[in-house]
């Protein structure tokens, strides 16, 4: 019969999978907040739950709400069935890829958590080395400085070397002095 995944029992897939599985989506109403009061066995107000099996999509049931803590099985359909057989495939496989995404969102946050957790392991071996990488990059910036006046220097002195001394006389006229 079939079986409320929010009941926690157990239902089978479109992929022949078997185990627990939520509702795809969420209720609107509490299982006991319907109007019309229907008794199980146990004298209780029955759950209304909604089937999300392959043979009744999205059908509407009653079941003893204790029915998982020792209540009777008692169980009987909310409504009618759904002739289209198109519709039902339709739930089918709408209630398939939501559970897909559902498993698919699941898997992201975990990585998402996982990197966030490598991110802070790597903080602090990340400040080192932006700091030796600042320091390292100031001492490069003073090496350049200095290797720049050393070649300044240098080339002053074999400017001077390789010219002849021209003087400048007060009569306007260049000579060797």
């Amino acid at each position: 019969m079939a079986s409320s995944a929010t009941s926690g029992e157990q239902s089978t897939g479109s992929h022949g999978e078997v185990g627990r599985r939520k509702s795809p989506i969420p209720y609107r109403s509490g299982p006991l907040d319907y109007t019309s009061f229907v008794a199980c066995h146990c004298g209780q107000k029955a759950a209304l739950w909604i089937s999300w099996s392959d043979e009744n999509p999205g059908r509407r049931y009653l079941k003893c709400y204790r029915a998982r803590s020792g209540g009777c099985n008692f169980i009987a359909w909310f409504e009618g069935w759904v002739e289209s057989s198109f519709i039902r495939g339709l739930l089918v496989d709408l209630r398939d890829a939501v559970w897909e995404l559902k498993k698919e969102r699941a898997m992201l946050k975990d990585e998402l958590s996982d990197a966030v957790k490598k991110i802070e392991e790597q903080k602090p071996t990340m400040g080192r080395l932006l700091v030796a990488m600042e320091e390292g990059g100031l001492r490069e910036v003073n090496r350049h400085e200095s290797e720049l006046v050393e070649k300044k220097l240098v080339l002053e002195e074999e400017a001077m070397a390789d010219c002849s001394l021209v003087c400048f006389s007060s009569s306007g006229v260049f000579s060797d002095c």
